[in-house]
């Protein structure tokens, strides 16, 4: 009775810590992603080649745990849930590989080396994702002696981690470039991955020990924390440079005339800028709410932009791009 209860308080723990990371990781992939749809930019960009794929990883696992529990007996050793053990196999090894590969190249993109040394570092993970899928395959096949459910269950309690020990190398890499970041930016990104990836040289033995059969691994905590970390970095980043103080966005004098704005668009996209509404501009240019909307249509589609947000990205880059 007693060890019955022991194993059920294991199962509600491994259970509570599987579903919280998960959940972590896939509300700031949506945070992600509603800041890739207003501003379109660049490290919401990155981070969710990222954040997408693992989202997907960890749902897959959370989703085969609740079925183990849930499903009939006779159902889990079905021809059907061979089919549905196939598909798992193949998308987790996928997603994991597709997340090595994305986290490789996010990583050689921000290191501060030379754009040489980058081209060679991008062909160099391509050919080690490809070594590794290969591999994968043909290892976790073998193992499973052709039996998908089997191969099912190898894959997501051992592929997963095992793929993950390699950010260790990541983490290490970070470390020796972080006095050599450009910028405030910069040197926190590659902060967070070091501080996210070193412990996998730790986390990744004990979950072969002591997390071997369990759906929860050590190693969701290494991304947690990335996500976490991606959270503060987009919330510092789209506060500091999206909602600025009206003065503080320097435009370009010929930012409007290059862009084939009228006088009067220029106006409206000042006041826009400033956090201005509809009617607050129609008042200081005497004009009608419906002649704004018609000015700021017709600038955003000049611009080839949706919104404020991405009006003042736009600007941002703009001036980067001449200095």
């Amino acid at each position: 009775m007693l060890i019955s209860e022991m194993e059920g308080f294991r199962l509600l723990v491994n259970d509570l810590l599987l579903y919280t990371s998960t959940a972590l990781v896939f509300s700031i992939t949506c945070l992600c992603i509603l800041l890739q749809v207003k501003a379109k930019d660049r490290y919401s960009r990155d981070f969710l080649t990222i954040l997408v794929p693992l989202s997907l990883q960890m749902g897959i696992n959370s989703f085969v745990t609740y079925a183990n529990r849930v499903l009939p007996p006779q159902l889990l050793t079905s021809n059907n849930f061979s089919m549905f053990a196939l598909i798992i196999t193949l998308s987790s090894i996928m997603l994991t590989s597709y997340l090595l590969f994305s986290l490789s190249h996010y990583l050689v993109h921000l290191l501060p080396i030379e754009e040489k040394e980058k081209k060679l570092g991008a062909r160099i993970i391509n050919i080690i994702a490809i070594v590794f899928i290969m591999s994968s395959l043909f290892f976790i096949i073998a193992a499973s002696g052709g039996n998908w459910i089997t191969a099912m269950d190898i894959t997501l309690n051992y592929h997963f981690s095992s793929g993950s020990f390699i950010y260790f190398i990541h983490g290490l890499v970070t470390l020796f470039y972080i006095n050599k970041a450009k910028g405030r930016e910069e040197e926190d990104l590659l902060k967070g991955i070091a501080m996210t990836f070193i412990p996998m040289l730790i986390l990744f033995p004990l979950d072969m020990i002591f997390f071997k059969h369990s759906p929860f691994k050590l190693s969701y905590i290494c991304f947690s924390v990335f996500t976490v970390n991606t959270y503060y970095f987009i919330s510092r980043y789209y506060f500091r440079s999206y909602e600025p103080v009206p003065e503080s966005l320097n435009i370009k004098n010929n930012f409007f005339t290059i862009n084939n704005l009228s006088e009067r668009e220029e106006e409206v996209s000042r006041l826009l800028i400033k956090g201005d509404t509809n009617s607050d501009i129609g008042q200081k240019l005497f004009i009608s709410v419906n002649t704004v909307k018609s000015h700021i249509k017709s600038i955003y589609k000049k611009l080839d932009v949706s919104n404020r947000i991405q009006l003042i990205h736009l600007i941002q880059e703009s001036n980067d791009a001449r200095e």
